[in-house]
């Protein structure tokens, strides 16, 4: 059967007004991509992120490009680029390789079977079987070192279509047919099984409904429909919840909607919003964080415009931790010395915390010497990162000279920084500091304590809402 108002479905949308987050969890934006882009995939080796191919929109084409995302350091690399330039691919990772499947080069709808793996260790592509069934608009999922690419088009005809690839035969099979064809819908794993939502047919049938795929019985089965029926969206497993970010509703509008399933409960909840109404985006998890990269606002109009906006979610509502606020902000000390003080500022609007740290030096100046900023006695340094929940993540900057009436102070602003910092917070009056500093070579933890109430009532206010 041929889905001609497909076309409309996949070059259409506008915008949805935003709405509350939810409480406990958050999206917080992290360093944008190098290379603004719609219909990008993603994939998670090691820890780090990699975005790969899609297209920026000023070209119907797609491009090679592959950017890689350091959590731990919130910056990008260039990499090798893909072979194979392609929008809308998919992607699968076994055994440290990230596969890229399928996808389209332009806007003729041409769909590809390509397969191409990219290996971080050496920087460097292969090409591998083609798919069996070209297409794109498709999902994807890993079982057990078996990557299934599930749905999707060839530009005309919406598949229920699975089929199997597995990289250590370099070989395809075709498994059990979803029960319904849907292209551009969410796919996520977990314990085991695949979890497909949402996409949709046609413009007239766009799905709530969820089907789970045991590759074990090769079995499809219904689970519970979503909140709001959606396309374009994309899926991600974290902490036993299978998360529906962003996509496009029926009224064919980009959505910063997510809700969350639980595979204990079997039931979804909404959670909070993503900053930004995403389409045609792509999601990674990494460590204990969801990244939604890239897509677009609006699918249609005169033209595509590409984002380079990543932000990142992590929740803290199952564990009823506390959450860092405006009312953090305040003088603190170390309450088993004299010497050690943090002045912290919290700027809740892009969740970052700065602060200045002031501490003596192993080396301190004897008695009768005055001890000078900058020289050893005690010495200033500054912090600053993003925070989420009671943590936050700060990169550490050893200051040094900032004397006035200096023409050029000598002092370290390379941006680099020069060790790591989290702070961890009991409640509004206790926390815990871990610090590494790479130059001298120093770590360790440090308790904080306020040093004045002045902030506690504020801080325990904004903790109750």
């Amino acid at each position: 059967m041929k889905h001609r108002s497909l076309v409309i479905l996949l070059a259409f949308g506008t915008l949805l007004s935003p709405k509350a987050q939810g409480q406990g969890d958050a999206w917080l934006p992290v360093e944008p991509m190098p290379t603004a882009r719609e219909s990008v995939a993603a994939c998670t080796v090691e820890g780090k992120i990699y975005a790969i191919g899609g297209f920026p929109g000023q070209s119907a084409r797609g491009i090679k490009t592959n950017e890689r995302y350091d959590p731990a350091a919130n910056s990008w690399t260039v990499m090798a680029p893909m072979p194979t330039g392609r929008r809308m691919p998919v992607t699968g990772v076994v055994d440290g390789k990230c596969y890229v499947i399928g996808g389209r080069i332009d806007d003729t709808g041409t769909p590809l079977d390509a397969v191409e793996a990219y290996n971080p260790k050496t920087d460097s592509w292969t090409t591998h079987a083609p798919m069996p069934t070209a297409r794109y608009a498709h999902a994807a999922a890993v079982v057990d070192g078996i990557i299934y690419v599930i749905g999707g088009t060839d530009g005309g005809q919406v598949f229920r279509l699975v089929e199997a690839y597995n990289p250590a035969t370099n070989s395809w099979t075709t498994r059990t047919p979803m029960q319904v064809a849907r292209a551009l819908p969410g796919a996520a794993s977990a314990n085991g099984k695949i979890y497909v939502m949402g996409g949709a047919i046609d413009e007239m049938n766009i799905y709530a409904s969820m089907e789970i795929y045991d590759p074990g019985s090769g079995s499809w089965t219904n689970g519970p429909d979503m909140p709001l029926g959606k396309f374009s969206l994309s899926a991600a497993t974290l902490d036993n919840r299978i998360y529906a970010i962003g996509g496009a509703d029926r009224f064919l509008r980009s959505l910063e909607h997510v809700a969350a399933f639980d595979l204990d409960s079997g039931t979804w909840a909404e959670v909070a919003s993503l900053n930004t109404r995403r389409v045609r985006f792509a999601s990674a998890v990494a460590g204990d964080q969801i990244y939604a990269i890239g897509g677009t606002v609006t699918f249609g109009g005169i033209k595509h415009v590409g984002m380079d906006l990543v932000e990142r979610y992590s929740s803290n509502s199952a564990s009823g931790t506390f959450g860092i606020n405006a009312g953090i902000s305040d003088a603190w000390f170390n309450p088993r010395t004299n010497g050690q003080g943090f002045l912290i500022t919290v700027f809740p609007k892009i969740r970052q915390m700065f602060l200045a740290w002031f501490t003596f030096e192993t080396q301190r100046p004897p008695g009768d010497v005055e001890a000078i900023l900058g020289e050893p006695g005690h010495r200033w340094l500054t912090a600053q990162g993003p925070y989420t929940g009671d943590k936050a993540s700060l990169t550490i900057y050893v200051t040094g000279g900032g004397v006035f009436d200096a023409a050029d102070p000598p002092a370290n602003n390379d941006g680099i920084g020069d060790g790591t910092m989290t702070i961890e917070f009991a409640d509004c009056t206790e926390g815990l500091v871990t610090y590494e500093i790479t130059s001298p070579g120093v770590s360790g933890e440090i308790p904080i304590e306020r040093i004045t109430e002045d902030n506690v009532a504020l801080c325990e206010a904004l903790a109750d809402q």
